[in-house]
Parts: C-alpha cells; sequence; structure tokens
C-alpha cells in the first residue's frame, strides 16, 4: 500500500471497537474534539477504511477477537507512523510488551475517563507531527545509523525494526549523546504520561533496545547513571562506563 504523510494531516480518526455502546460514547468525544471518525465494529471493515482515507488517528480496541486486532495494529504499523492507542477492558489480559510491541503507542483503559483519553489523544498528536516533518539528516553512533527522513535504523547494512516508542528514544539519546534524560523526561518524548506504574516503562523499552541492537551484532548503546537517568554510552572503549545490565 502506497501511504504517503502529510505535513498537515487531515482531522480523520479510525475506530476499531465491537462494543456499540463504547464505540458511540468515543466517536461522540472525539467528534466533539473535532474531529472526523470513522468507526467500525470489523478488524477486515477497518483496514478497507485505512486504504481509502488518510489518517491522523487510529484507537483501536482489543475486543474479542484480541489477535485480530492485534494484527490490525501491526498491519498500520507497517504502513504508517501514524499514531495508534489501543482501548483495553478490566476484564480483558492485556499484556502491556504485547499491546506495544504490535506497534501501538499507547492505550487506555476502560470505563474511559474523557480527560484522560483527551489527554492521550493531544500527546500522540503532537507526536505525530514531529514524527511527520522529520530533520532531513542522519543520526550516527558508531556502526549505528538512524535516517530520521526515512524512519529507518541500521546497524551496518542491516535495518533493525524498532517500535516507535523505542525509536523515539533512541533518536532522544542520538540526538543528545552527552545529554542524561531523566524517566520522565523520556517519557514525555515519546508520548506516555507520567502516571503510577510508569517508571518501568522507561527500563522496559531500554532492555528492548538493548537486546534487539545486540541481537544484530552492534554494542551496548544505553548507559544508565544512577539516581539520575539515561544517556547514550560512548562508543570509545576506553571510556569507563556504567551501563544497563539487565535485559
Amino acid at each position: 500500500m502506497d501511504v504517503t504523510e502529510h505535513t498537515t494531516p487531515p482531522n480523520n480518526v479510525l475506530l476499531l471497537e465491537d462494543n456499540p455502546d463504547d464505540r458511540l460514547s468515543v466517536r461522540l468525544h472525539l467528534e466533539l474534539m473535532g474531529f472526523v471518525v470513522y468507526d467500525t465494529p470489523s478488524p477486515i471493515e477497518s483496514r478497507e477504511i485505512f486504504e481509502q482515507h488518510d489518517f491522523s488517528l487510529v484507537i483501536l480496541h482489543l475486543g474479542h477477537a484480541q489477535l485480530q486486532s492485534l494484527e490490525v495494529c501491526r498491519w498500520v504499523r507497517a504502513a504508517s507512523t501514524v499514531p495508534i492507542i489501543m482501548l483495553t477492558s478490566r476484564d480483558e489480559v492485556v499484556d502491556e510488551e504485547m499491546v506495544m510491541g504490535a506497534g501501538a503507542d499507547d492505550y487506555v483503559s476502560k470505563p474511559i475517563d474523557s480527560k484522560i483519553l483527551t489527554s492521550r489523544i493531544t500527546q500522540q498528536l503532537k507526536r505525530g507531527q514531529t514524527q511527520r516533518a522529520p530533520r532531513a539528516n542522519i543520526l550516527t553512533w558508531g556502526t549505528l545509523q538512524m535516517d530520521l527522513a526515512q524512519h529507518l535504523f541500521k546497524i551496518g547494512e542491516n535495518v533493525v525494526q524498532l517500535t516507535n516508542m523505542e525509536y523515539q528514544f533512541l533518536q532522544l539519546l542520538m540526538e543528545n549523546p552527552q545529554r542524561v534524560f531523566s524517566r520522565n523526561q523520556i517519557l514525555e518524548a515519546i508520548g506516555v504520561m507520567k502516571g503510577i506504574g510508569t517508571d518501568h516503562i522507561v527500563d522496559s523499552h531500554a532492555s528492548r533496545i538493548r537486546t534487539k541492537i545486540r541481537q544484530n551484532g552492534g554494542p551496548e548503546v544505553i548507559a544508565v547513571i544512577r539516581s539520575v537517568g539515561f544517556r547514550l554510552a560512548d562508543p570509545l572503549p576506553n571510556e569507563v562506563q556504567e551501563l544497563v545490565s539487565h535485559a
């Protein structure tokens, strides 16, 4: 599918929600925010709709067909950098690694608090605007290369697949190689609201980034400064580094 990114994206939202009451509620909330909403209860139809229009946001409920919804998420992420928010229910077994690993940028639990949903949407749209207008340059660190224009990350000649949050995390460090970022600063950069239980999100992303880089023949890349935060590790082998040692 040929997907064209727009400097000024349309105000369209794709909503996949199999609960009719929740679908109506979220749709009305989005319309009050000024969005044009394309909603459907069908994962198959959601893909067809996505191909027919340009979207600035995608909201997916895991619902009863969780595997199909996750597949839609992976499919959308492979085709576009559009922000994706997952909706989850209390009675659903939700694995954060599974949701984020499928390409979602954030998730909101039901019953949905309208203020929380509005805040998450606003954060993700800000992130999406940044990704749609990347600086036309390439970041390098040793054998690592990040092409911001093409949204690609490579180790040597090998392309390494990163989720949006992993890409933003690593981009933040590679753009500021000598700067130490706190967990709160990293959460803000990757579009996650600070709250109870969010501190571990940064550690999880750091661990996955390091694992993917090691698996593709790359070096240790993220250094941790105790009680302060994270920074890009120094590629010089003779510098004493304090690295994140747990995967």
